[in-house]
């Protein structure tokens, strides 16, 4: 089948990774791709290394105008699309209807309602617009899936495809010691890092001020904390650790394109998500390579770690929480490594690239039928 997905980020971020995962590891025999994105994207460059076709658009699709709905429309009936994915791409779903083809979206975000949304006739109109303009809607977890009923979804449009990845890669032991030399960790440092966007919803606030309980409670662990991301947020956590007087044992990384040497450097990966988090990509990637998790309870994270030992679920917002869970591990080498067998074993299990991508084929083939 013929299958055109339609993103509208600038930059990459989780939907764009999750995108590139997805047509990587879709079934050639069964989904054929095209991508459609706005012109000057970054995600452009990943995509075609790929081998996939990219059409840049010239009207943003996430916001409505007919001009953009005419612009996907044209290339719906030029590239002979079966199905159409949405992504944050509005006018996609409308240019669907349009041309008569099947059409879904997915839920990346765990937003639950809120302004006008908090209304029941709001809700059912919302309800009513959404079941004419997509067939179906794929949610990246259970809590994501909640927030679509509130916003009123019908439970038989909704498929929970909880976000998959590709294993990191073994590193050797010279590029190792590179990256470590690059951030200044020390060979027997204890490494514990966040992978997120530096912004407010991410929680690094909560992060170093747990970093900072952990240095005065285990003066005699050499910890190491990494900060792995870009970010509005940056300059107000390179003060935030300044003012704690933990600035020389934290190191900001900026974004990193291969994050492989950061999971291999790591003993914990935590995750401080305030808002938004589903099934978050850091976190399955971190599994894949065994690292144990620290994560908030908020949103899809405590069902990622389920009932497995594969990491540790905390308050959200509940630093000194956050500093004694990572400090149970920190001191227990057992349970680190139990933790590091269960991680790899989850991930196994439940968040392979391959496991997603054929989820994703069956929604696309059920909507077909």
């Amino acid at each position: 089948m013929r299958v055109l997905h339609v993103i509208s980020d600038q930059n990459i971020g989780g939907a764009g990774v999750l995108l590139t995962t997805l047509l990587r590891n879709f079934d050639g025999a069964r989904v054929s791709s095209i991508v459609a994105m706005p012109r000057g994207s970054l995600l452009r460059e990943r995509v075609e290394a790929l081998g996939i076709p990219v059409r840049a658009l010239e009207h943003r699709a996430d916001r409505y105008s007919a001009a953009s709905v005419r612009e996907i429309s044209d290339l719906i009936r030029e590239a002979g699309a079966e199905v159409i994915h949405a992504n944050a791409a509005l006018n996609a779903r409308i240019a669907a209807r349009r041309c008569g083809v099947a059409s879904l979206h997915t839920r990346h975000c765990c937003y639950p309602p809120s302004g006008v949304w908090k209304f029941s006739p709001v809700r059912y109109l919302g309800g009513v617009w959404n079941r004419f303009y997509s067939d179906r809607v794929i949610a990246t977890a259970d809590a994501a899936a909640e927030d679509l009923l509130a916003l009123g979804i019908p439970r038989e449009r909704i498929e929970v495809i909880i976000n998959g990845s590709e294993a990191i890669r073994e590193v050797e032991d010279e590029e190792l010691a590179q990256t470590r030399a690059t951030w200044g960790v020390r060979e027997n440092d204890f490494v514990v890092g966040i992978c997120a966007r530096l912004e407010p919803c991410k929680g690094h606030e909560t992060f170093l001020r747990a970093a900072r309980r952990l240095m005065e409670e285990h003066p005699d662990i050499p910890f190491r904390f990494l900060v792995v991301g870009e970010g509005s947020r940056r300059k107000a956590l390179e003060e935030l650790a300044e003012r704690l007087s933990i600035l020389p044992w934290v190191t900001f990384t900026g974004f990193v394109r291969d994050m492989a040497p950061v999971y291999r450097l790591l003993r914990v990966n935590v995750n401080c998500s305030t808002g938004t988090e589903t099934s978050c990509l850091a976190l399955s990637e971190g599994m894949s390579a065994g690292v144990p998790c620290v994560v908030s309870d908020y949103g899809g994270n405590a069902a990622m770690i389920g009932e497995s030992e594969a990491g540790i679920v905390y308050p959200v917002g509940d630093y000194e929480a956050l500093a004694d869970a990572v400090g149970r591990i920190a001191t227990d080498a057992a349970l680190e490594n139990r933790m590091r067998i269960a991680a790899l074993d989850r991930y196994r299990t439940h968040y392979t690239a391959k496991r997603m991508a054929d989820r994703v084929t069956e929604v696309y083939e059920k909507i077909l039928r």
